[in-house]
């Protein structure tokens, strides 16, 4: 069995040639557009940034503004973040929520909607930092690692804000679900 190259390896790769950056992209592309996704709700805009966080990212290892040993992930999703925030200052974004209640398939629309309709009311009752967490966890994908990276915070307290959310979600999903 081949074992992937670590980010740390394919940094460096990247740094020294262009073409190597591909490798980075496939491993981050699916991540890094559902989290833009979820937080935007529109298809066309979450590529069109999606592309920039790249772009931006390649233009960082060759210009050698990300820092050797540093977390390539949590370096990514800030750089999202960053074009989220410029993105946000032209025109406001779908909710966490609004987007919890997208879905292309009519069929699954009208299935899932009363549990759209309760996701979306514990959603909301969330504070802005616990939605963010969510986000990045299950939409982005982001280890407790990378995430603490991104934060700032520890590992453990990561996993704990996570763990608690969801054992709060959890316990409100049954509460209303009686």
């Amino acid at each position: 069995m081949q074992t992937l190259p670590d980010d740390d390896a394919l940094v460096e790769n990247a740094r020294h040639d262009p073409d190597a950056f591909a490798a980075l992209y496939r491993r981050y592309l699916t991540p890094v557009y559902r989290y833009l996704l979820i937080r935007l709700g529109n298809s066309q805009d979450a590529e069109d940034i999606t592309s920039r966080v790249f772009t931006e990212a390649l233009e960082g290892l060759i210009h050698q503004r990300y820092r050797e040993g540093g977390n390539f992930a949590a370096w990514l999703f800030t750089i999202a973040r960053r074009r989220l925030i410029d993105l946000y200052r032209q025109r406001p974004a779908v909710s966490l929520e609004e987007a919890a209640l997208l879905d292309p398939d009519p069929f699954d629309q009208i299935q899932f909607s009363d549990n759209k309709t309760r996701l979306k009311e514990l959603l909301s009752e969330l504070d802005e930092d616990k939605q963010e967490l969510m986000r990045l966890r299950f939409a982005g994908g982001l280890s407790f690692a990378e995430i603490a990276a991104l934060d700032g915070k520890s590992e453990a307290a990561v996993k704990m804000m996570v763990h608690r959310t969801i054992h709060w979600l959890r316990e409100n999903w049954e509460a209303k679900n009686v």
